[in-house]
């Protein structure tokens, strides 16, 4: 059966969270009257990377993770500073840098020549839609999935399941595209969907996640797909 529909993850599939976070964690450094040093972005990747896997486990909401993400960041770099004020200029902040990653305008042009093109985040449906429209991104997508409106979160199979259904289309014809295995690749293989994995990094293998296919470029996305990699 021919694929026809596209989700995409965002964060890191998309728009370059890494390169947004680091930023706003600077802009809010200075309005706080903060030093900050290179150890703080790594602390917030460790501690919010750590936050995340509990969200995608079941055991931590994501209320909770805005909570208490920045308190226990600071506390981690021996920092005194307002840890809910801080995580709401924070998130302000990641609105406003909103920065594609390289070659995701190239993809989505191409996906929009033949493919009905979704959005599957786990994460707050207003703001992605806002970092969606700031990079120009937006007009792109047929529809935003996104795990606050759905009532569940990315690897559940709540989720994927809410997601099909929306779509309107059968799991055998959409592709998922995104960059965690856990809750991208292996959420959408146990609902049936096809996978491709972005791992500009690599991928080093887990247990029980085979993506159907590897990327280090989303470019080489849209070459797989021109030639009919995925068609079955």
């Amino acid at each position: 059966m021919r694929l026809d529909t596209v989700f995409l993850d965002i964060d890191n599939t998309l728009l370059d969270f890494r390169k947004g976070a680091l930023q706003s964690i600077r802009d809010g450094f200075e309005a706080f009257g903060l030093t900050y040093t290179d150890d703080v972005g790594e602390a917030f990747f460790r501690i919010n990377n750590a936050l995340w896997r509990q969200i995608e486990a079941g055991s931590l909401t994501r209320e909770r993770l805005h909570e208490i993400r920045w308190n226990t960041i600071f506390a981690d770099r021996g920092i005194t500073a307002d840890g809910p004020a801080f995580e709401a200029a924070f998130r302000r902040g990641i609105n406003e840098n909103a920065v594609p990653v390289d070659g995701a305008r190239e993809l989505l042009d191409f996906l929009k020549t033949g493919f009905r093109v979704f959005a599957a985040s786990n994460a707050d449906f207003a703001q992605q839609e806002y970092r969606l429209n700031k990079a120009g991104l937006l007009p792109y997508f047929d529809g935003l999935f996104v795990s606050d409106r759905i009532g569940a979160p990315k690897p559940s199979r709540a989720f994927f399941e809410t997601c099909i259904r929306l779509a309107n289309t059968p799991a055998e014809r959409i592709l998922m595209i995104g960059d965690s295995p856990a809750a991208d690749i292996a959420g959408a293989a146990a609902c049936g969907l096809a996978t491709c994995l972005y791992a500009p990094d690599g991928f080093v293998p887990a247990d029980g996640i085979r993506p159907d296919l590897t990327v280090s470029s989303l470019v080489e996305i849209k070459n797989c797909l021109s030639g009919g990699r995925f068609f079955v």
